[in-house]
């Protein structure tokens, strides 16, 4: 009797749990190779579209893509927000507010749920190389004179 007691105890407290009215953005940050990780200080997190706001995040730890695990933020929406695409934009900043680079991510949100969203700080593709360039081509004989 005390075991189903306690079952239907822990059962309200999971579904009291599970039924988060929030809408969220989870934002995860990591940097590509050509970034100084250490050097971010705080991250600048504007979102507009369906949803407008603006985060200052500061004394945050951002590591590199593949690390486990990366830079992770839960961030509240406005309770007046309704189903439509948000535009991500990430800046993060040295310790003198000095943009070191950014990044951008569009997602769909909807009311009382997370969206997950993931920024990679740093060039995606690197810079093509510039190639050594080909072999001239050998010098064409001279016509038949006459």
């Amino acid at each position: 009797m005390r075991l189903a007691c306690f079952a239907g105890l822990l059962f309200g407290a999971l579904a009291l749990a599970c039924s988060d009215s929030d809408t969220i953005v989870a934002l995860n940050v990591c940097t590509l190779a050509s970034v100084n990780a250490e050097a971010i200080e705080s991250l600048d997190v504007r979102i507009t579209g369906a949803a407008n706001a603006t985060y200052d995040l500061e004394d945050v730890s951002v590591l590199p893509c593949g690390t486990k695990p990366a830079y992770f933020k839960r961030i509240k929406l406005s309770d007046s927000t309704e189903k439509g695409s948000v535009t991500i934009d990430v800046r993060a900043l040295d310790a003198a507010s000095a943009l070191i680079e950014a990044g951008t991510i569009t997602a769909v949100v909807r009311p009382e749920e997370t969206v997950a969203a993931f920024i990679e700080l740093g060039d995606a593709t690197p810079p093509a190389a510039g190639g050594a360039g080909g072999a001239g081509g050998a010098g064409g004989e001279g016509g038949a004179s006459n």
